[in-house]
């Protein structure tokens, strides 16, 4: 059902890929053009169609089992009086038909389950392919902004070196605002080298995931996205508990033990089993005669059987009941790596549930960051107009601004990297998920 539903979400994907140019790329269809240029995802959707064929090839083994014979076979005795050019014609319909085979039932069990989780792997795939590609997306976005900060961040504190040296050569300025001003300028074209580098790397990321050139990532997605209320903690847990797709798989794995379980208990029991066959045989010589219908060399016979076959096994060398122990042990592992995935499942949870607390605590905290340092900065100014401040403290308002737009916009690329792994956490994070990131301003 969840592989379906993942079906129909990639053919709404298609045509809203279809509907959009590409200069307005969306966060939607960045994962449709990976989801169609990722190799390891076209292996894995491979390889999912292939383990859902073990359910039939599982369900097989209970439905009865039909096959044709026939044979044709020449006999040639040429100095014979007799039996001379005898050919022989044989064929028969076989029907097999389980009545009562516990390992066979145990195969179609274990089968169902192997291609349940070759759909959670396949499931898991699509949601690595997810996170990664909208956490490079947004890192393209966050590092694109981060150089615009530190280029603004550069020319301002060049004009400020400029306006020291001008001021310095007039008598205006000292040698230490003019040495301050020089560092922060360094540092700050530090910052534009770091900040190119990043993004450049960010990029490359981005287009080894989708084919595409990350030029393509809009600049302001960050501050469109607006989540929904956050869910109680409570739910959370219970979400996970249930959804995570690492759960699921260690779930069905759960399930393959017991198949195996039973499967080593049928080898205790008999085994019923229909057998029924219809055919035909006859036989002629080429040159017939009286001594030919005499001795049988012209014959035909026809044979229908049905019986019933009952195997019980008595003894096998201990060898059954090795098997029975090894598969009471593997489903024990089995049920605490079930209980395993259901931790770790939980810690992430939690784990994001707080980062998204903490994240938009520090975001309303550094929006009235920004706020303060803007006016900080302003009175800054007024106060070296009117001979009440200095140009350091000019350049300290000014760095303290930078690095307020700087950490805000960190504290975005936190915030939203936690609400996925959170979504992540729960078996949220699909395609449908991802209009959440949906912003009217780069659609």
């Amino acid at each position: 059902m969840q592989y379906k539903k993942l079906r129909h979400s990639m053919l709404a994907l298609s045509l809203c890929f279809f509907s959009h140019n590409a200069a307005s790329l969306t966060l939607q269809q960045a994962i449709l053009a990976a989801d169609s240029y990722d190799t390891g995802i076209r292996a894995a959707r491979e390889l999912n169609d292939a383990e859902q064929q073990k359910r039939l090839q599982g369900f097989s083994g209970l439905l009865p089992q039909i096959s044709l014979n026939g044979g044709f076979s020449k006999q040639d005795q040429p100095k014979a009086t007799y039996a001379a050019g005898v050919t022989r014609h044989n064929y028969s319909l076989n029907l097999s038909q389980p009545i009562f085979d516990v390992a066979k039932y145990a195969t179609w069990k274990r089968a169902e389950a192997m291609a349940d989780q070759g759909q959670i792997n396949y499931m898991l795939a699509q949601q690595q392919l997810i996170s990664d590609v909208s956490e490079s997306w947004f890192s393209v976005a966050y590092a694109a902004l981060a150089l615009k900060n530190a280029q603004r961040t550069s020319s301002a504190f060049r004009q400020q070196l400029r306006q020291a040296q001008r001021g310095l050569e007039l008598g205006e300025q000292t040698r230490l605002e003019v040495d301050e001003a020089q560092a922060n300028y360094d540092n700050a074209t530090v910052e534009v080298i770091i900040a190119e580098s990043d993004l450049n790397n960010a990029r490359i990321r981005f287009t080894k995931l989708t084919g595409l050139s990350g030029d393509l990532v809009p600049l302001n997605i960050m501050e469109c996205f607006v989540p929904p209320p956050l869910p109680d903690l409570k739910k959370v847990k219970a979400q996970s508990n249930r959804h995570n797709l690492n759960v699921q798989l260690a779930s069905f794995t759960l399930n393959q033990s017991r198949a195996d379980v039973i499967a080593s208990t049928g080898n205790h029991l008999p085994v019923i089993t229909l057998q029924a066959s219809y055919g035909n045989n006859w036989s002629r010589g080429q040159n017939e005669n009286d001594f030919d219908t005499l001795f049988g060399t012209t014959s035909k016979t026809r044979n229908t059987n049905i019986g019933i076959n009952v195997s019980v096994p008595i003894f096998a060398g201990g060898g059954h009941i090795a098997q029975s122990i090894e598969a009471a042990h593997r489903q024990e592992q089995s049920r605490q790596l079930l209980l395993d995935a259901q931790r770790k499942a939980l810690e992430e949870a939690e784990r994001a549930w707080y980062s998204i607390m903490a994240g938009d605590a520090k975001i309303r905290a550094y929006q009235k960051s920004i706020s303060s340092a803007k006016k900080r900065l302003e009175s800054t100014r007024y106060g070296k107009e009117m001979g009440q401040r200095t140009v350091l403290d000019m350049l300290n308002a000014e760095s303290d601004y930078y690095k307020s737009l700087k950490e805000i916009a960190k504290a975005r690329y936190d915030y939203i990297t936690a609400n996925i792994q959170l979504a992540k956490a729960t078996g949220e994070l699909d395609y449908a998920y991802l209009n959440k990131f949906s912003c009217s301003s780069y659609n």
